[in-house]
């Protein structure tokens, strides 16, 4: 299946703590440095002080930071926690036709805005156009992936344009990446956003796909692993 591979050799430290959404204070080789957090989720139950996490170095990138903080350790399971990683693993996917239910589009276009929201894929091909969302999802409870770990008004409004899509005639789907291996199911958040499980039920019950896919996940890659059961 597709893959990511890291762009830089990842090295060991422990998390100190996370300063805000973006950043966090990890000790890495007895030192302590900054690191970007490139994901805006709560993920409490991973960034916890102590934590054996893996980072990458970027000496010369024009940034804040010299470090991006992309794995966690979690009970001996390392999980990708770079939420823009998604989008480069459908894309490879999607090119790869390793998405059996996307196969055979003549194209593929990252970034398309549509209404009031920038999607995350345009396909065209079959007589048919596609509008593709995808999300992260980082957090698994007793086997069970759960999305959003925090409320998400964006999440909701994409949802909204791909009803409004499917109306208007185009194929809609949104794809969840599970960036751990230990999820067999997916299921929206409700204790943490209602509002945002009812709308993909709705969703769902208005002609937008909805797919769930686990990761297989290491210090050198990141790929897709196998599609989940979803349940809205």
């Amino acid at each position: 299946m597709a893959k990511v591979v890291m762009d830089r050799e990842l090295k060991e430290g422990r998390l100190l703590t996370r300063e805000n959404r973006f950043v966090a204070k990890v000790e890495l080789e007895g030192e302590e440095v900054i690191a970007y957090v490139p994901n805006p989720g709560r993920m409490e139950e991973l960034m916890i002080p102590g934590t054996k996490v893996f980072v990458a170095h970027y000496p010369k990138a024009n940034r804040k930071t010299e470090y991006s903080l992309l794995l966690v350790d979690y009970n001996d399971n390392l999980i990708s926690i770079d939420s823009h990683l998604t989008n480069r693993l459908v894309e490879n996917a999607l090119l790869e036709g390793d998405l059996v239910q996307f196969r055979g589009y003549e194209e593929i276009k990252p970034e398309y805005t549509y209404g009031n929201s920038r999607l995350d894929f345009y396909l065209r091909g079959k007589g048919k156009k596609c509008l593709i969302e995808v999300k992260s999802a980082t957090l698994v409870e007793e086997g069970v992936a759960k999305f959003p770990d925090a409320p998400t008004k964006r999440g909701r409004r994409h949802l909204d344009e791909l009803i409004k899509a499917h109306q208007e005639g185009y194929r809609v789907a949104v794809i969840f990446i599970i960036q751990r291996a230990d999820a067999y199911k997916f299921t929206p958040h409700q204790r943490i956003d209602l509002k945002f499980a009812e709308k993909l039920k709705e969703a769902a019950e208005n002609g937008v796909e909805i797919y769930a896919y686990n990761c297989n996940i290491s210090t050198t890659e990141v790929s897709i692993n196998q599609t989940v059961e979803v349940d809205v």
